[in-house]
């Protein structure tokens, strides 16, 4: 790129708007992918809780599969914490005391993740 013609562009519309649309556009591209990650993964935790609300009532193969499905679409958007607990859910299906304790983290987790309060 020749420096002559963009020295002109740099005076006519002055560096320090060039700067300030720069920072407005990558804060706004920021903050788009913040809104979509929020989205993606409060969608997959109302699937996951509405499958495990299905499979624990119909107990059924095919609530068992729509659960498993919403969990391996938690396993990619949900941090480490978010799977741990989802694990532990799957893993105290026999033991009420320690089902108990599981639901607690898990909704520990999700509170956690997606900045609701804990109160």
């Amino acid at each position: 790129m020749n420096v002559s013609l963009v020295l002109p562009f740099l005076t006519a519309f002055g560096l320090g708007s060039i700067v300030t649309a720069l920072i407005q556009f990558l804060l706004q591209q920021r903050s788009e992918v913040k809104k979509r990650s929020f989205e993606e993964r409060k969608e997959a935790y109302i699937g996951l809780l509405d499958a495990y609300h299905e499979a624990a009532v119909e107990n059924s193969d095919r609530a068992a599969k729509k659960f498993a499905y919403w969990q391996m679409r938690c396993e990619l958007v949900g941090p480490l914490a978010v799977r741990r607990a989802i694990a532990k859910i799957v893993e105290t299906n026999d033991d009420i005391d320690a089902r108990y304790h599981a639901h607690d983290e898990l909704k520990s987790a999700l509170r956690s993740d997606l900045g609701i309060s804990n109160i």
